[in-house]
């Protein structure tokens, strides 16, 4: 699991050392849907549990997440994106939201499918509050890389995003 930080890098989650100076990481705010917003917010609070696994191709990238959570999905045809179920989302057809929001002038979309399950796997996540949206990178060891964008929990007010607000 890894996450954006100011740096511009994937931050490996698994490699977090007992203390870190300052370390921030992106996220959408989806809090207030008439105002989302990219942030770079400090690590402070780490969740750690166990859950079983969905490894997710996004355009040929594959990446782990815990099966209850959601992604943020769109169209190129459509303005608005949509928080969608892991387990809603094989062999549908669905694209992913993919953005950085650091080094990209544009977002853009990539297919999305489930490749692989596990059973149990641990897990370390920073804290986020309701309505934020976690900026997962796809790619590792690369500079400026892609993100799609996951939550956990996301209440009905914030699951569309519009995407003429988010720029």
């Amino acid at each position: 699991m890894r996450i954006l930080t100011l740096d511009n890098t994937a931050y490996e989650m698994n490699d977090i050392p007992d203390e870190v100076d300052d370390l921030r990481f992106a996220i959408l705010d989806n809090s207030n849907p008439a105002d989302p917003d990219y942030f770079f917010i400090p690590l402070i609070f780490l969740e750690s549990f166990n859950s079983p696994a969905v490894v997710l191709d996004v355009g040929g990238n594959k990446i782990r997440m815990p099966v209850d959570w959601k992604i943020l999905i769109g169209d190129r045809e459509i303005g608005d994106l949509e928080m969608l179920n892991f387990s809603s989302l094989n062999d549908r057809g669905f694209d992913a939201f993919v953005f950085n929001p650091l080094g990209d002038f544009r977002h853009d979309y990539m297919p999305v499918n489930i490749v692989d399950i596990y059973s149990d796997v641990k897990w370390f996540f920073p804290k986020l509050k309701q309505g934020q949206i976690l900026a997962i990178p796809i790619e590792s060891e690369v500079d400026n890389p892609r993100c799609v964008f996951c939550a956990k929990e996301i209440n009905k007010q914030n699951e569309i995003v519009s995407i003429d607000r988010a720029w």
